[in-house]
């Protein structure tokens, strides 16, 4: 799909090279009109606008994500919601999602799971429409770095990143809120546990932040139980696979899914909750909402509920 025609104007007065605008386009597709301010920041840095390749757009997504946080991080500790960095791909990069400070205050749930004093010193965050990917109807909850510096560095680690920068990792989901029903489908790193080389800078914040996953899980399940009063519903850990194995080369590990599920039992324990087995019954609902991906949704239809979803109850 082509950018706007006022902006395509530009990029072709520039001579901008067409795989350039491919590169650039995906991006802004993802995160908005700042990538064409970082991206014209750079072309006024370059000897000729029409030698720029593909691989100098690669600084661009890093720019943008550390001058979202300089910007946003700020609001967020002062209560205030701004938006997304993430856009739904539908908008075209127009319009983005929303990101909503909850407090700095983790559900009691979280501390029982993990231990007093085990928690990550941050700021519990919602997402509405803001993971990566662009699908709507997103909901995800993030642990960001009280500290902003702290946040900058989390957000320039290696990883996934695929919600709110300055967030160790998150729990994420779909929420149907016209037939109130929700599926967490991911409680998935940000950025990749340090070893030797690999994120070295971020090794004391990793082990600060330690237990993202029992914070984030159990403030999605607090937030959809006690304020949305919805059904609840998660994928089991042997559907990961179904729902998000895209790339073969790169299978969802024996050890994943004994985490994940460890993690769910967990803090459903703590939070005086039941994985409980779905029926006929729940396969309609989920059916007949938005909730579930394609890949999901097919199997589910072929195959039925029961041993892909389990209804937190």
């Amino acid at each position: 799909m082509p950018f706007p025609a006022h902006i395509a104007r530009v990029l072709d007065a520039y001579g901008i090279a067409a795989d350039t605008k491919v590169a650039l386009y995906d991006l802004y597709l993802s995160l908005g009109e700042e990538v064409l301010q970082v991206f014209a920041d750079l072309a006024e840095s370059a000897a000729s606008t029409d030698v720029l390749r593909p691989e100098d757009t690669a600084t661009i997504r890093a720019r943008v994500v550390e001058r979202y946080l300089r910007r946003n991080h700020p609001l967020w500790m002062a209560g205030k919601p701004t938006a997304s960095l993430w856009h739904p791909r539908e908008a075209e990069g127009r319009a983005s999602g929303a990101a909503i400070p909850l407090g700095t205050l983790l559900p009691l749930s979280a501390v029982k799971a993990a231990g007093e004093g085990q928690l990550p010193d941050g700021l519990l965050m919602l997402g509405r429409n803001a993971h990566y990917g662009g699908r709507g109807e997103t909901i995800s909850f993030d642990v960001v770095a009280r500290d902003l510096g702290d946040a900058i560095a989390i957000a320039h680690a290696e990883g996934q990143q695929h919600t709110l920068p300055g967030s160790v990792g998150e729990t994420s989901g779909t929420f149907d809120s016209v037939r109130n029903v929700a599926l967490l489908w991911e409680v998935q790193p940000n950025v990749y546990k340090p070893t030797g080389e690999r994120n070295r800078p971020i090794n004391k914040l990793y082990r600060k932040h330690r237990n993202w996953h029992l914070a984030t899980l159990a403030a999605a399940l607090e937030w959809l139980g006690q304020q949305r009063d919805c059904a609840i519903y998660v994928l089991r850990g042997e559907a990961l696979s179904i729902a998000h194995e895209v790339n073969p080369a790169k299978p969802v590990s024996d050890t994943i899914v004994q985490l994940y599920e460890r993690t769910l039992r967990q803090v459903a324990e703590a939070s005086g909750r039941e994985l409980r087995e779905t029926d006929d019954g729940d396969g309609l609902t989920l059916l007949d909402s938005c909730v579930m991906n394609h890949a999901l949704r097919k199997h589910v239809l072929q195959h039925g509920v029961q041993a892909v979803i389990w209804r937190i109850a």
